[in-house]
């Protein structure tokens, strides 16, 4: 009980002090964080790394599961200058992404599922809409966490993350992130030509199965390793509240430098 407390207090404080670490957008983070707590997350979780997202000195960033913009918001407040790409599929998400990044000159969203193939897949939303994926929910999930117990099949457009090379314009340094609830590999299998354009990956790794037929941490290492990026460390971890045990975290992997 403790732990928890802390747990919220910190959270309560790392919001509270977050317009004060972006003076320049203070009053406008301000409104965010008493309104849209749920768009200002990712980068009250990552204003810690901001030395870092600013000194790689990114030029394009490909949020892959963009939600409803958490993370393009968050870096566009991190890197103003660079591109943003965002794909999401379930068209509720979608509007939201478009509505909460309207007028980022830098911005461009694309509506679909990504994966190895073209047309249309079941996807499972998620009661707790942060969980929707591709692949159903696992019972470990659920145990874990309750509230995403409640999930119903909608249909949406999926094509290759690969078929979208010829609407971007990927200026090194690139980060790709990927948040796909499971769905890594395919993903990336899809998408392997804009892979090796990327200089940096930030994807969501599991080390238990949280979806029914997943990819885990090993596995998808395995598969990065193969396609020249190397692991380069975690920036978060979740754990379960039920035992403690670590279920996933943000990896970062790096791509390989000849010679390395």
């Amino acid at each position: 009980m403790l732990d928890s407390v802390q747990d919220k207090l910190h959270k309560g404080l790392r919001y509270f002090f977050l317009p004060l670490a972006f003076p320049g957008h203070f009053f406008p983070l301000a409104s965010q964080v008493l309104t849209r707590r749920s768009l200002v997350h990712e980068l009250a979780h990552l204003v810690e790394h901001r030395q870092w997202f600013e000194s790689r000195q990114f030029r394009t960033v490909v949020d892959v599961g963009a939600y409803i913009g958490s993370f393009s918001y968050a870096m566009h407040t991190l890197l103003p200058e660079a591109q943003i790409y965002a794909f999401e599929p379930l068209p509720d998400h979608y509007a939201a992404l478009q509505k909460n990044m309207a007028g980022v000159r830098q911005f461009r969203a694309f509506h679909t599922a990504l994966g190895e193939t073209a047309g249309n897949v079941d996807f499972w939303k998620n009661d707790f809409s942060a969980s929707s994926s591709v692949l159903p929910i696992g019972e470990l999930h659920t145990q874990a966490f309750p509230q995403t117990a409640g999930t119903h099949l909608v249909t949406v457009p999926m094509r290759r993350l690969d078929d979208f090379l010829p609407e971007m314009n990927l200026r090194s340094p690139v980060l790709l992130k990927l948040d796909v609830q499971g769905y890594e590999e395919v993903v990336l299998s899809g998408g392997l030509d804009l892979l090796r354009q990327a200089d940096y990956l930030l994807v969501e790794v599991s080390y238990h199965p949280l979806y029914e037929g997943q990819v885990l941490f090993d596995r998808l290492y395995d598969f990065l390793r193969q396609n020249g990026m190397l692991f380069a460390g975690i920036f978060d971890t979740l754990y379960s509240p039920v035992d403690g045990i670590p279920l996933q975290s943000n990896a970062l992997f790096v791509r390989q430098v000849s010679g390395d």
